[in-house]
C-alpha cells in the first residue's frame, strides 16, 4: 500500500491542464476537441513553516512529523518523481499522486531550525 503525505499544515491550489486541442477559425470561432483521456491535475501546497527539531544538538526526525522539515525531507528521498504515494485532499479524497519537482526548501538565518515558507508540486498519477 502506498504510505499517505501526512503534513496538514498547507494551503493548496489546484491546476488543471489544458487538455483540449483548440483550433482557431475565422470570424472568432474556435473549435476544443474532446480529451483522450483524464486531466493530469497539478497541486500546488505551501507551507507557511516547517522546523528542523533536535535532541541533544541532532537532528530528531520523529519529533512532531507532520510540521518536522526532516522528516518530510525522508518521505521525500523515499518517494523522490517517480515513487507514487496518497495525498489526503480535502474535498476529493485519497488521491494517487507523485512529486511533480524536487523538494526545495531554505533554513531561516537566526531561526532555530524553522525553515522560510515554501512550496511542494504534487501531480496525479493513475
Amino acid at each position: 500500500m502506498p504510505a499517505i503525505f501526512n503534513y496538514p499544515m498547507h494551503t493548496f491550489e489546484t491546476r488543471y491542464p489544458e487538455s483540449s486541442a483548440k483550433l482557431q477559425f475565422g470570424r472568432g470561432y474556435e473549435f476544443a476537441s474532446k480529451p483522450k483521456g483524464p486531466d493530469q491535475v497539478t497541486y500546488l501546497l505551501s507551507f507557511a513553516a516547517m522546523k528542523f527539531f533536535t535532541t541533544g544538538g541532532v537532528v530528531n526526525r520523529t519529533i512532531n512529523p507532520t510540521i518536522n522539515i526532516a522528516h518530510l525531507e525522508d518521505f521525500y528521498r523515499q518517494h523522490r518523481l517517480y515513487e507514487k504515494f496518497i495525498y489526503p485532499h480535502p474535498s476529493d479524497g485519497n488521491v494517487t499522486v507523485r512529486f511533480k519537482s524536487p523538494l526545495t526548501f531554505k533554513q531561516m538565518f537566526g531561526g532555530l531550525g524553522t525553515v522560510e515558507p515554501f512550496s511542494v508540486e504534487l501531480t496525479t498519477q493513475p
